[in-house]
Order: C-alpha cells, then sequence, then structure tokens
C-alpha cells in the first residue's frame, strides 16, 4: 500500500532551519528493533557488523543495574558501554568500563584478531577499569578480547581538553586516532595548537603505542570528524573549521565554518587539502574512498547559495 511521508531535515548545529517536502513510496518494512538500556541515560554512538553476521555496539552509559543493564556504573558517572548483539539484536554480552569521573565512549571497530578497538575520551584517573591517571580530559584507547575483556589500553594525555571521536585499525596491524586538541605541548603532546582547537591525528603500533602524531589546525577551530585510511597508506579526513590561512590552513574560511578535507600521507604528512562551503555553517560528519580513488563525504550546511 502506498503512504504519503513527510520528511523534516533539522540541519544542526548552527541553526534551526527546516526544510520540508513529501513525497510517495512504499514504505519499507522494519525486519527487528532493540530498545537497550537501563533506569538512566545511555547513548549509542557507533555500531559495526561483526565477522560472524552480528553486531557490535559501543557508547556510554549512566545506568547503574537495572533494565538490560548487569553492571553499576563506577561512581555514578558515564562509562563506556559495549554490547554485543546476535543477528536479531538481542544481546549475547556487554561490559561496562570505566573510572569514577566520565568516560565516553564514540568510536568501535572489530579487530583482525576477532577481539575489539574502542575509542573516546576520559577524565577519570586510576580507579574501575582505568590504569592511568588523567591529565584534564584525554584520549582512552581500550583493545578487548572477542568477549569485550580488556587487553591493554592507554590514556594518550596532554593538558587540557582533547577528545577522540574516531578509532580505525590500520593495514599494518596498528591504529589510527582522529579528534580535537585544546592543549598545547605536554604529557603524550608534541606540538601546540595553531589556534583554538585543532584536529589531533595519532598513529599507534598493535599495542596503543605511539608511533607518529600530528596537530592540524588554522588560527580559530579546526573540528576533526571522520578519519579513514585510503589504499595508499595514507588517511583522508573530514573536519569543520572556521580559520582563515594560517597555520596548516592554505585557504581562507567562506563564511562561518566550512568542510575541510585533509589528505596525509601515510606519516600524517599534509599532501593536499579542500575548503569547501558557504557563508553560513557547513561541515563535514562522514568521509570515505569510493572505489575509483575519489572521496565522498556528507555532512551538515545551513549556507544559502
Amino acid at each position: 500500500m502506498k503512504k504519503i511521508y513527510k520528511i523534516v531535515f533539522l540541519l544542526i548545529p548552527y541553526g534551526l532551519s527546516l526544510i520540508t517536502y513529501s513525497f510517495s513510496q512504499i514504505a519499507p518494512a522494519i525486519e527487528w528493533q532493540n530498545t537497550i538500556g537501563g533506569s538512566s541515560t545511555e547513548l549509542l554512538y557507533d555500531i559495526k557488523q561483526s565477522s560472524d553476521g552480528e553486531y557490535f555496539l559501543g557508547g556510554y552509559s549512566h545506568s547503574n543495574i537495572s533494565g538490560d543493564k548487569t553492571e553499576d556504573s563506577w561512581n555514578n558517572t558515564f562509562d563506556y558501554w559495549i554490547v554485543k548483539a546476535d543477528s536479531l539484536g538481542d544481546i549475547q554480552w556487554q561490559n561496562t568500563i570505566g573510572g569514577t569521573a566520565s568516560d565516553m565512549l564514540l568510536s568501535v571497530q572489530q579487530t583482525a584478531d576477532g577481539g575489539y578497538i574502542l575509542g573516546g575520551f576520559s577524565n577519570s584517573d586510576i580507579s574501575g577499569d582505568k590504569t592511568e591517571n588523567s591529565m584534564a580530559v584525554d584520549y582512552w584507547i581500550i583493545k578487548t578480547d572477542p568477549i569485550g575483556n580488556i587487553q591493554w589500553q592507554n590514556t594518550i594525555r596532554a593538558g587540557n581538553q582533547d577528545h577522540l571521536y574516531y578509532i580505525q585499525q590500520t593495514t599494518d596491524g596498528g591504529y589510527i586516532l582522529g579528534g580535537n586538541t585544546a592543549s598545547d605541548s605536554s604529557g603524550d603532546k608534541t606540538e601546540n595548537c595553531n589556534g583554538g582547537i585543532d584536529g589531533w591525528i595519532i598513529k599507534t603500533d598493535s599495542s596503543g603505542t605511539i608511533q607518529w602524531q600530528n596537530t592540524i589546525g588554522g588560527d580559530n577551530n579546526d573540528l576533526i570528524t571522520s578519519l579513514q585510511q585510503t589504499v595508499d597508506g595514507g588517511y583522508i579526513i573530514g573536519a569543520a573549521s572556521n580559520s582563515n590561512i594560517s597555520g596548516d590552513k592554505t585557504e581562507n574560511s567562506n563564511g562561518d565554518y566550512d568542510c575541510w578535507i585533509i589528505k596525509t600521507d601515510s606519516l600524517g604528512t599534509i599532501q593536499w587539502q579542500n575548503t569547501i562551503g558557504g557563508n553560513g555553517g557547513d561541515g563535514v560528519i562522514s568521509i570515505l574512498q569510493t572505489t575509483d580513488g575519489g572521496y565522498i563525504f556528507g555532512g551538515y550546511s545551513s549556507s544559502n547559495i
């Protein structure tokens, strides 16, 4: 049966512009769904299909034991929460991972050995599952086995607010990390910021030890939101930037924030970049390499022509 749907797109975070239109189509049928949570707040940030055809979920939770939650939070704060679900969405196992402050998981991936790599940020000191003190808010990466038990972890520290948004296993068995930093050189950080907030990419070996890093930005705010290893061994980075020509930035902003795409070599050195946008707020949410060797990215815009 044909049904009429009205779709509303909300452009965030730079405005409340709404675009609406109506169209006619056959409604796709939901195969299954599952509401997963406890008595407080749970936020799902990443989901990947695993090699067995099932699903691995990553986010963070504030709930104690209740509902689907089988472990209390540490000190009634947000913790990493990972859930393995079968092909119908039913929970197989879960693990609450954190310390006594806030720990927020934003990116997960199954690794070549069948385990999982987790990436997010934390301001917990040594407590609970946390084995290193924080300096402020730090990158926190965790490697688990195939049933979610921690094998190793690394708190990558600097002196200010550093938020890891993306982690991926690389072809050499190590990991590439992408996120944002407000820290100058301190702790594990080897470069000062160029302006307000910069992108911070880090390459580690298979045990999470830093091999190289690069702080990327201009004189204002530059926010990495997506990153992928490319077929030549380098990296493609998607960001939102409101910096003009300065630091690593080679083009002025078109207005407010713009989409900023950056290609690096295998050591994180910038090869080329492009600033794309209009007179409003524009930014990248996700970027991927395509089969023809180009790139596709999607994001948001509040710009007019």
